[in-house]
C-alpha cells in the first residue's frame, strides 16, 4: 500500500452501504478509525525537507554555541597572552634603559680608576653627549672617603625630586667616582616620556608610568607641562591630569570593574567612552614599585571579542537561511534524493562494484547529478584497482611524521675572529691564554645575549651566532647589527693595545634545525649565508689590518636595517670562493 493513498475497495454486497463503512474500519481508514487514530501523512519531500531542516539547525546550533564559547575562550586567552606580551615587553625596555644608563656611568668612572684623572666641566660636556636626550651630568663632592683610592662605590638612584634647572621632576643616580668625586645624573621626566614613546606598539595606545599607583611620572598624550614639578610635588597626582582620561583608573564608579584573567586591569568610563588599562607592578631594579601600564579604548583592546560575536551572528543567519534552502531541497528532491543518500552510504566502505547505480530522472540537474555519480563509481572503482587503499594510509602516516625539527628560513648570521691570536698565544702560558680567551669570550657573549641573539659555536679563537631561530624574529638583521655595534664600543674600550677583532655579518636564506646523527645532533645552521658571513669576517684583514674593530655588513644585511643607519660603503668585493662580487659596507 502507497502512504497517502486510501486502499482500494471491494464492490459492497450485503447491508450495502453499512457493510462498506464497518470493512474500511476494520482497515483502519475509515471515520471510526481517524477518530480514535489520527495520522498526519506528509509527502515525501516535506518530510524529508523538515527532517534536514531540524538536524541542521540541531547540530549546527550545537557546533555554533560550542565554538562560539569557545572562540571567547580562544579571544579571551589571546588577549591576556597580548596584554602579558605588551607589559613584559615594555618592562624589558624600561629596564634595559635603567641597565644601559648604570653600564655607562660605571664606564665613566672605569675611565676615571684607569687614567687616574679627576673629571671637570669639560669632561661632562663629552660624557653628557651620551646620556639620553635632556639629561645631565654633576659633579659633587664625596661625603667620605673611606674606601681605597680608585674603588668605585655601588650606584645609587634617587627617588623623583625637583631640582633648580628643571621644569619637571628628575630622578638622579649618583656614582662615587673613589676619588673624592661624586658623579650625578640628572634624568628629568621628558627622558621617560620619550622612553614611553619606543613602547608604543600601535597608535591606538597610550604608555603610562607611575611611581605607586597615584603619581604620574608619564601619561601618554599629555604635553610635559602638565609635569611641572614643585618642591613639594615633585610629581603630578593622577588625579590632577584630567587632560587624560586615566585619572579615572581608580575611581569607584557604575560600569567600573576590575579586569579577570592572566592580566591585571582595569575597565572604566571616561571622557563618554568606556576604556581598558592593563598594568603590572615593577618588582626589581631603579623602578621597583613602579605602575608600568598601556592604555587603550575598551572597544580597540576588545576588538576580538566582537569580531567573535559578529561571526557568531553571521553563523545564526547562515544557519536559518540553510534550514529553509534544506526544506525546499528536500521538497523538490523527494525520492530520489533517498537513493542518491542511499548510494552514497555505500561508498564509505570504498566497495565501489558494490555501490548501487542511481537511475535516470526527469529533472534535468537532478538527472545530471545521478549520471554524473554512477560515473565517479566507475573512476572510482577503476582507479581502486591500481592505488590500494592501504598505500594511500601508509603514504599519510608517513607524510604526517617528522623525525627532525629542520626549516628554511631567512636569517643573519655573524662571524668573529680574533686577529693575530696564534701569534699572541705563542707568548702566554696556557692559563694566560685561557684567561685571555674566556674574558674576550664572555665580551662576546654579552652583546650577542643582549640583543637575543644565539651562539652556535665558538670556533678556536671566533665565534658564530645567529638570529632569527629557534624563534620568529623579524627585526634579526637589526638586533644582529647592534649586538655588532655594541660589541666594538666594548673591545675599542679594552686598555689591551694587542686585541684586534673582525666580524662578519650577512643576511641570507639557510637551513636551520637539529642536523647530525641518531646518536648526537645540533642545532645549528648551514648553507651559503654562513660561508658569506665567515668570508666577510676574513676579508676585515685586507680593509683595514691595523684596526683594533672592523666589522663588516653586506648589502642584503642593510637592506634590512631601518632607514637612516649609519655604514660606509665599500663597494662592491670580490669574496674567496665566490663568483659574484659583493657589496660590503664598513659598520663599525
Amino acid at each position: 500500500m502507497t502512504p497517502g493513498i486510501p486502499p482500494k475497495q471491494e464492490p459492497v454486497t450485503g447491508s450495502g452501504r453499512n457493510a462498506g463503512v464497518e470493512e474500511r474500519d476494520k482497515l483502519g481508514d475509515g471515520p471510526t478509525a481517524r477518530k480514535g487514530h489520527l495520522r498526519v501523512r506528509l509527502p515525501v519531500g516535506v518530510a524529508l525537507g523538515l527532517v534536514f531542516s531540524l538536524l541542521l539547525v540541531l547540530i549546527c546550533g550545537i557546533i555554533i554555541t560550542y565554538m562560539a564559547a569557545a572562540d571567547r575562550r580562544i579571544a579571551g586567552r589571546l588577549l591576556d597572552e597580548q596584554g602579558l606580551a605588551v607589559l613584559n615587553g615594555n618592562e624589558a625596555v624600561l629596564q634595559g634603559f635603567f641597565a644601559q644608563q648604570e653600564l655607562l656611568l660605571r664606564s665613566f668612572a672605569a675611565h676615571v680608576a684607569v687614567t687616574g684623572n679627576r673629571l671637570d666641566d669639560t669632561d661632562l660636556e663629552v660624557y653628557g653627549k651620551l646620556l639620553p636626550e635632556g639629561a645631565r651630568l654633576d659633579l659633587g663632592r664625596a661625603m667620605t672617603a673611606d674606601g681605597p683610592v680608585g674603588q668605585v662605590s655601588p650606584l645609587r638612584w634617587l627617588e623623583f625630586r625637583h631640582l633648580d634647572g628643571f621644569r619637571t621632576g628628575v630622578m638622579s643616580a649618583d656614582l662615587d667616582l673613589g676619588n673624592g668625586q661624586v658623579l650625578s645624573a640628572h634624568y628629568p621626566q621628558p627622558v621617560f616620556a620619550a622612553l614611553a614613546k619606543t613602547m608604543e606598539w600601535e597608535g591606538r595606545q597610550q604608555v603610562f608610568l607611575l611611581a605607586g599607583r597615584d603619581r604620574a611620572i608619564v601619561v601618554g598624550g599629555l604635553p610635559e607641562s602638565a609635569f611641572a614639578a614643585s618642591a613639594d610635588a615633585p610629581l603630578p597626582a593622577l588625579g590632577s591630569l584630567t587632560g587624560s582620561p586615566l585619572h579615572f583608573i581608580w575611581k569607584d564608579q557604575d560600569r567600573a570593574f576590575d579586569m579577570s584573567g592572566g592580566v591585571s586591569g582595569r575597565v572604566f568610563p571616561g571622557s563618554q567612552r568606556m576604556f581598558t588599562a592593563i598594568f603590572t607592578e615593577v618588582q626589581s631594579g631603579p623602578a621597583a614599585g613602579w605602575t608600568l601600564g598601556t592604555l587603550y579604548q575598551a572597544a580597540d583592546f576588545g576588538a576580538a571579542l566582537d569580531q567573535t560575536q559578529i561571526v557568531l551572528y553571521a553563523a545564526l543567519v547562515a544557519l536559518v537561511v540553510g534550514a529553509v534552502l534544506s526544506f525546499i531541497v528536500g521538497r523538490l528532491l523527494g525520492r530520489p534524493l533517498s537513493r542518491l543518500a542511499h548510494a552514497a552510504a555505500q561508498m564509505r566502505t570504498l566497495e565501489f562494484a558494490a555501490s548501487e547505480r542511481l537511475p535516470r530522472s526527469l529533472l534535468v540537474e537532478l538527472d545530471d547529478v545521478n549520471q554524473a555519480f554512477n560515473g565517479s563509481i566507475g573512476a572510482l572503482n577503476a582507479f581502486a584497482k591500481y592505488v590500494p587503499r592501504q598505500l594511500v594510509s601508509r603514504l599519510v602516516e608517513e607524510g604526517m611524521t617528522s623525525t627532525r625539527n629542520i626549516e628554511i628560513k631567512e636569517m643573519t648570521i655573524v662571524f668573529t675572529d680574533l686577529a693575530g691570536f696564534t701569534d699572541l698565544a705563542s707568548h702566554m702560558s696556557a692559563e694566560e691564554t685561557a684567561s685571555y680567551l674566556n674574558g674576550y669570550f664572555e665580551t662576546v657573549s654579552e652583546a650577542i645575549s643582549e640583543q637575543h641573539g644565539t651562539i652556535d659555536k665558538f670556533l678556536g679563537d671566533g665565534v658564530m651566532a645567529f638570529w632569527g631561530a629557534p624563534s620568529d624574529q623579524p627585526d634579526h638583521a637589526a638586533l644582529a647589527i647592534a649586538a655588532v655595534r655594541a660589541l666594538a664600543e666594548r673591545i675599542e674600550q679594552i686598555p689591551a693595545e694587542t686585541m684586534r677583532v673582525r666580524i662578519g655579518v650577512h643576511t641570507g636564506k639557510v637551513v636551520v634545525g637539529d642536523i647530525g646523527s641518531a646518536a648526537r645532533m645540533n642545532y645549528t645552521v648551514i648553507g651559503d649565508a654562513v660561508n658569506v658571513a665567515a668570508r666577510l669576517q676574513e676579508h676585515g684583514k685586507t680593509v683595514d689590518p691595523k684596526a683594533k674593530v672592523i666589522a663588516l655588513a653586506s648589502a642584503e644585511t642593510m637592506r634590512h636595517l631601518p632607514e637612516g643607519a649609519h655604514a660606509t660603503s665599500l663597494g662592491t668585493v670580490q669574496l674567496r670562493g665566490r663568483e659574484e662580487p659583493l657589496s660590503v659596507f664598513r659598520i663599525a
